[in-house]
């Protein structure tokens, strides 16, 4: 039952640290060009995140993410010049890395067999708040009750109330860590006597050995590789699309891109019950994995070529719903996989070093698409969906090689027989 109560307040804290309103309409707010300062900060936060994630146990790192979040939109309110502007986007930098922390605690806070849920709630409790935080924004806005000050400020009491639920979630015992490692490496049956006379400092030599044993080890298995790899490829690319999406939209009129608020909201809303339907699944995702990787991947590559090509708002509007919730759909599966398949319960390094090669790649990205080639923002998302059909490609091709092993190995069976 406690489990369930750890779920409960790890899903408030996810669902208030995304109510911020302020987000559909970012580019009223803070000027687009420092957008880049994000990329990188998060790419230098995100190594000691992984790092430390697991050594610290997970809580002290959810509230660092809540307290950028918190400087985040302290800066929104008081801040005024392009220098507040870069400062913020780098504490938003080290929001985003420290949010390993927030999909890594509950693994370790429940037993395997509910991971899947665990991964379905969590996810869909961050859906829950951005979408009464979008839904808000554009009622807001769109009957002109409030201006962006208005939301920055709502943003920054939510920022503060999730500080506080960061504070009250409960502290992962270094001891109940200790003693599930000692269970996943074949330990001694006397485990209790053992976990007693240890100390953190074994807890801490134990970790780091683990993590020199399995570091290569959990590369080393295909699924665990192939959805890690699927899972830096997309994440670069939608990191790409959610901050720059606006900037597109900005290329038509400003009448016509008043409905910012309600799409973004409509994203979380649409997202929810698909997140929800992959607790139902009962798929063998080890052998079609790569089917829907690879149509996902195109559907993405069609949704952003349209986009980039089209100048009516609404088909713009659907395309990046479509976009963000084949997108969601696709990394709740990819996560709660990936825990499944992961033997050691380094939970925290193996998203974080997922999402540092995301990163790698996007500011590979960044650099050639935007810093050397400049490239108009219509440009932009013409190679953005040149990428994702590249990716559909690789899975595809990945999936064919599959399915000739397989048929050829039960051909041979059936000859033998």
């Amino acid at each position: 039952m406690d489990q369930w109560k750890v779920m409960f307040l790890i899903c408030l804290y996810g669902a208030v640290k995304e109510f911020r309103p302020t987000e559909p309409y970012i580019t009223q707010s803070s000027n687009f060009q420092v957008y880049p300062i994000w990329t990188y900060s998060y790419l230098v936060a995100l190594i000691p995140s992984f790092l430390l994630t697991d050594v610290l146990l997970y809580k002290p790192i959810l509230i660092i993410e809540a307290l950028s979040y918190f400087a985040c939109w302290c800066i929104f309110v008081f801040g005024r010049s392009v220098w507040s502007m870069q400062l913020l986007e780098m504490f938003y930098g080290w929001a985003t890395a420290t949010e390993i922390a927030y999909f890594s605690y509950i693994y370790v806070k429940v037993p395997k067999e509910d991971y899947k849920s665990a991964t379905a709630f969590t996810r869909a409790a961050l859906l829950v708040g951005r979408f009464v935080s979008y839904a808000l924004a554009q009622l807001l806005i769109g009957l002109s009750w409030a201006d962006y000050m208005t939301l920055n400020i709502i943003s920054l009491v939510a920022m503060t109330i999730a500080v506080i639920l960061a504070a009250v979630l409960p502290q992962v015992s270094w001891r109940i860590a200790y003693q599930k490692k000692l269970v996943d490496n074949n330990s001694p049956t006397d485990l209790e006597t053992l976990v007693n006379d240890a100390s953190y400092s074994d807890y801490l030599k134990l970790f780091f050995m683990e993590l020199h044993q399995n570091l290569y080890k959990i590369y080393r298995n295909p699924l665990i590789l192939k959805w890690s790899i699927w899972s830096a490829l997309s994440s670069c690319i939608f990191f790409q699309i959610v901050n720059y999406t606006q900037t597109l939209w900005g290329t038509l009129p400003e009448e016509q891109n008043k409905y910012n608020g309600i799409t973004e909201a409509l994203v979380p809303l649409m997202g929810i019950p698909a997140d929800l339907i992959t607790r139902q699944l009962n798929v063998n995702w080890n052998r079609w994995g790569d089917v829907l990787l690879s149509v996902g991947s195109l559907l993405q590559a069609g949704l952003l070529f349209w986009m980039s090509q089209s100048n009516q708002i609404i088909i713009m509007y659907i395309c990046y719903i479509i976009y963000r919730v084949t997108y969601q759909l696709s990394t709740t599966i990819a996560q709660s996989t990936l825990a499944l398949s992961l033997d050691s319960r380094l939970f925290g390094l193996l998203f974080g070093i997922n999402t540092f090669m995301a990163l790698v790649f996007q500011s590979i990205l960044t650099g050639i698409v935007i810093d050397a080639e400049k490239l108009a923002i219509r440009a932009q998302f013409v190679v953005y969906s040149g990428y994702h059909l590249v990716v559909a490609i690789l899975f595809a091709i990945v999936f064919a090689i599959w399915a000739s092993r397989t048929y050829l190995k039960s051909r041979a069976q059936s000859s033998n027989a």
